[in-house]
């Protein structure tokens, strides 16, 4: 569950700052890179992006503070957007709570030469009715979408029209923890279960894997009447690379996952880029490596 601080702050873990660290630091690569493409110092000498915008799906909190140390404040996906330079064209930010689209609104004070829009509602309605649309291939707009769900909000029908666009790469952080929560330890997940898997992963013939449902030649043959339960033995990082490998249905480019652990060293989420570009990806699986080696 999440804890709020005395004034409705999220209270997190050293795990969402190295996240929020991470997303800090491909922002600035790609808005690097994004920029040059609006002038002739890119590689063609002549600009073909017209603009491009940073979306972040879940805007979350501005600031949060650290569980660590309460006293301390750690700027939220919202603040390390506004503030990477060079400045993106435009910020869309969405939330399903108003009190957080609130807070978003306030930091057009703040930052009065940014170009904030905010919607408040489910982001898999927002993103595919009314932000997709309008950065259409032929537009020459590209986005950056940051998907950081609560748990398993993002819906793969989402991810799929993302991809379609062509015009959207995705850092997503995917949670391995609420895949593990739903799978029954003592029997086979139902219908329920296994319907709102496919929705978030947009597959899930990898259950069989898990629990080695046998077939009913195996059943008459060994006398088994049971299945032979293996959800104990499922890795976070066996369940990233099935969702990475989803990814790579519908980009062309899938960059490494890096799991997120809490303090405990339980991997709670995995997070990675999906894009069409393959320097995005190279960019992402450096920035990745670096991470890993300080955190080893």
């Amino acid at each position: 569950m999440s804890r709020f601080g005395s004034e409705g702050e999220d209270i997190v873990g050293r795990w969402s700052e190295e996240k929020l660290d991470l997303l800090a630091q491909y922002l600035k690569a790609y808005s690097n890179i994004m920029n040059n493409q609006k002038t002739s110092n890119n590689p063609t000498g002549k600009p073909w992006l017209r603009a491009y915008y940073y979306i972040d799906a879940f805007a979350g909190s501005v600031k949060s503070k650290s569980k660590e140390d309460e006293s301390r404040y750690i700027e939220g996906s919202p603040l390390r957007a506004l503030q990477t330079e060079p400045k993106f064209d435009g910020y869309w930010f969405v939330d399903l709570s108003p009190r957080r689209v609130e807070r978003v609104n306030q930091l057009r004070e703040e930052f009065p030469d940014r170009v904030i829009e905010t919607w408040q509602g489910n982001c898999n309605n927002v993103l595919c009715n009314e932000i997709i649309t309008r950065i259409p291939s032929s537009s020459k707009q590209r986005a950056f979408v940051f998907l950081d769900p609560y748990g398993l909000q993002v819906n793969w029908e989402t991810v799929r029209r993302l991809a379609e666009a062509r015009t959207c790469d995705i850092f997503v952080n995917f949670s391995v923890m609420g895949v593990t929560r739903l799978l029954p330890k003592n029997q086979s997940p139902g219908t329920q279960v296994i319907e709102q898997l496919s929705k978030v992963m947009g597959s899930t013939d990898w259950i069989n894997q898990i629990y080695r449902l046998p077939t009913e030649n195996q059943l008459n043959f060994f006398s088994i009447q049971e299945p032979q339960l293996r959800r104990e033995t499922i890795q976070p990082k066996w369940l990233a690379v099935l969702y990475l490998e989803q990814l790579k249905k519908l980009f062309s480019h899938v960059s490494k996952p890096v799991l997120m652990r809490n303090s405990t060293n339980s991997a709670l989420y995995a997070l990675c880029l999906a894009s069409h570009n393959k320097t995005a990806v190279k960019i992402t699986n450096d920035i990745f490596n670096r991470y890993e080696k300080l955190t080893v």
